[in-house]
């Protein structure tokens, strides 16, 4: 997990605040199943624990950025109907070690793909499951390999969206230009931010690193057999699709095999 996290914190929500809700949905639904409380890893700036405790459900919340959870709280801070508790912790997905267990742990965000072997994988998926109570639940998704994505090495620069800074009022571009290995299943994406002016002129600029390694279909379920994880439900998208050759994610619901 080499990424500077905290660089992100400032640019996160500009550009990702405003994504597809069908995640969120996904796992609002799945938390108020569960009666909570639930424990979220990768929590970012609270783009999923903050719907989650709107709709009174309790929510820990874990991340890796100090910025990324300072984020959070001050969103907390500005959001006034929020049922549920909440509580945002520091802590590595790889090591995490809470002490307690919960009837839902959820993983959103391909969060698992910003761990870079397949050892931290796996043992990511161990922590999470051991935070599992009886009868518990995990969910995950990640993205779908695509072909052309994790072969391209042309290095083309794309243009990955606009917003507009709340904090400045100006116009963002978000472009990024991606280096995969393909051997090592990694893809070093190179992100940048131009924050330009009225009259296009580029006021300042910033580069973000993001870090993955993906995974198959066929590779996820051998993961799980190592972290003693057992799929309940695989899904090709949030509405409860099923996974196949045409879906561009994957999203697992798992429970310890163990029960």
């Amino acid at each position: 997990m080499s990424m500077d996290y905290d660089a992100w914190a400032e640019w996160y929500d500009v550009f990702y605040s405003t994504a597809g809700v069908d995640d969120v949905e996904f796992y609002m639904d799945l938390a108020v199943l569960s009666g909570g409380p639930v424990l979220e890893i990768g929590c970012g700036t609270g783009r999923v624990s903050l719907p989650i405790a709107a709709a009174g459900v309790d929510v820990v919340g874990v991340d890796f950025s100090p910025a990324m959870l300072a984020k959070a709280r001050e969103r907390a801070r500005e959001t006034s109907d929020l049922g549920g508790s909440f509580e945002f912790v520091q802590g590595d997905m790889r090591t995490l070690s809470l002490g307690r267990q919960f009837p839902l742990v959820i993983i959103p965000a391909r969060t698992l793909y910003l761990a870079l072997t397949p050892e931290e994988q796996v043992e990511s998926l161990r922590r999470a499951a051991s935070h599992l109570g009886p009868g518990g639940l995990l969910a995950f998704n990640m993205f779908v390999p695509d072909s052309e994505l994790v072969s391209d090495t042309a290095e083309f620069r794309v243009t990955m969206g606009e917003a507009i800074n709340p904090v400045t009022g100006f116009r963002c571009v978000l472009s990024g230009v991606n280096r995969p290995d393909p051997i090592a299943q990694t893809i070093h994406n190179i992100q940048t931010v131009e924050e330009l002016d009225d009259n296009g002129g580029v006021l300042r600029t910033v580069d973000l690193d993001v870090n993955i390694r993906y995974l198959f279909p066929s590779e996820v379920h051998v993961m799980l057999e190592q972290a003693g994880l057992v799929a309940d439900q695989v899904f090709g998208d949030f509405n409860g699709g099923p996974l196949d050759e045409d879906s561009e994610e994957m999203v697992w619901v798992v429970r310890r095999a163990d029960g």
